[in-house]
């Protein structure tokens, strides 16, 4: 493990803090009550204001299901994040008492060369987890995968889905018994010194606040989420009905990762049905013209069903049940933001497609910085990703 993620992951046994603070978090989606929890167990006064209603429905991290994985592509320095990610999960669900990981594997379809398969090789190999080209029987022990243009599918181990919804409400129910103030309806409207201003007037006094708003922080934080490169982007997602004789086969099947080069979407990713959730597929595309107030483009969700198309053999023998788009931000490179933004404020922008998976040990980072653990400057080159990172060529992380 290396020495920064050791620091954080130091944090994973519960133990009291040697100076509690006031803390307000700004935002009620994965990483805002990631952090809360974090703080709260050990010894923080926490408040969470959220803007909606507690879950709220439009946040992106209210949905079924979310791929976690070790295999990081050429963001090496993630990757190596990935146990203690797993780790920090694991307390999290030992709090709640409800463990919310779903093994399933994941596959992998390529069908261009990158630098992507000799990193994930790499790194896979580091952390004692398996990397396999799959040959023809395999393929075929998989039949919803669309062999069209396929060049190699590889499986990785060390991978599940979580469940994000029924996490968000185990966190909703364990946080008041860890003396957590839960606010919904509580639109925060300015980020002073000593804390917050809502709409309606009221002030919220804090020693430090936690901006964890995803699409919305910039508008709290907009000269530091410009400095940060911050920039609002959307997700389209649809669920599926198979027809009943593939059932066995999604039953069956694992998470699908398929880049597509050069078409609209970037490729989709494909979670199958587990544990209650739906058959869903979801897009790369991450160009959003006027989000998060403009209705997102309709072609948004052709280009979607026609990358499904290339992806899933019989994809037209599927039933769209709902179809949805999720606000999120993203940094430049795709990193995570967490830095200073002065009076005490901190903005925590942990979304760039791939936040869920390691919420809760970026809030233990953000734990640790408050408590002067980390230097406001550590935390930042952490959660970029960037400590024990080569300088490799770009390739895409997948979901």
């Amino acid at each position: 493990m290396l020495p920064l993620t050791r620091q954080v992951a130091a944090l994973i046994p519960r133990a009291a803090a040697a100076r509690p603070l006031r803390v307000a978090i700004v935002g009620a989606g994965i990483l805002g009550l990631c952090t809360a929890w974090a703080l709260a167990r050990r010894g923080h006064a926490v408040t969470v204001l959220e803007a909606g209603p507690l879950p709220n429905p439009q946040a992106s991290s209210t949905d079924e299901g979310r791929i976690i994985r070790h295999a990081y592509g050429t963001m090496e320095g993630y990757a190596a994040m990935m146990p203690a990610g797993f780790a920090a999960w694991r307390a999290l669900f030992a709090e709640t008492g409800a463990d919310r990981l779903v093994p399933c594997r994941a596959v992998y379809a390529l069908r261009a060369e990158s630098p992507w398969e000799a990193a994930v090789a790499r790194t896979q190999e580091a952390a004692g987890l398996g990397f396999h080209r799959l040959d023809a029987a395999a393929l075929d022990a998989i039949p919803v995968l669309s062999r069209d243009g396929l060049l190699r599918a590889i499986e990785v181990d060390g991978s599940g889905m979580l469940l994000a919804r029924p996490i968000l409400d185990d966190l909703l129910a364990l946080l008041p018994r860890l003396g957590v103030s839960l606010r919904g309806n509580a639109r925060v409207a300015e980020v002073a010194a000593g804390g917050v201003r809502l709409a309606e007037g009221e002030g919220v006094a804090a020693d430090a606040v936690i901006v964890a708003a995803g699409a919305w922080a910039p508008r709290l934080l907009p000269e530091i989420a410009a400095a940060a490169g911050l920039r609002v982007s959307l997700q389209t997602l649809a669920y599926l009905a198979p027809p009943e004789d593939l059932a066995d086969a999604w039953a069956t099947a694992p998470m699908l990762l398929c880049r597509l080069p050069g078409h609209a979407t970037g490729g989709v990713y494909v979670l199958p049905p587990r544990a209650g959730t739906r058959l869903k597929i979801g897009d790369y595309d991450t160009t959003a013209p006027g989000a998060p107030d403009a209705p997102p483009e309709e072609s948004r969700r052709a280009a979607l069903l026609d990358a499904g198309r290339i992806a899933i053999a019989g994809f037209d023998r599927h039933r769209v049940t709902n179809l949805r788009h999720c606000l999120y931000t993203m940094a430049p490179e795709d990193r995570f933001v967490l830095r200073p933004a002065g009076q005490g404020a901190w903005l925590a922008s942990a979304c760039s497609g791939h936040g869920f998976k390691l919420a809760p040990l970026l809030a233990l980072g953000l734990a640790a910085a408050l408590e002067e653990a980390l230097a406001p400057e550590e935390l930042a080159h952490w959660a970029a990703g960037r400590e024990g990172e080569a300088s490799l060529p770009r390739a895409d992380a997948g979901s």
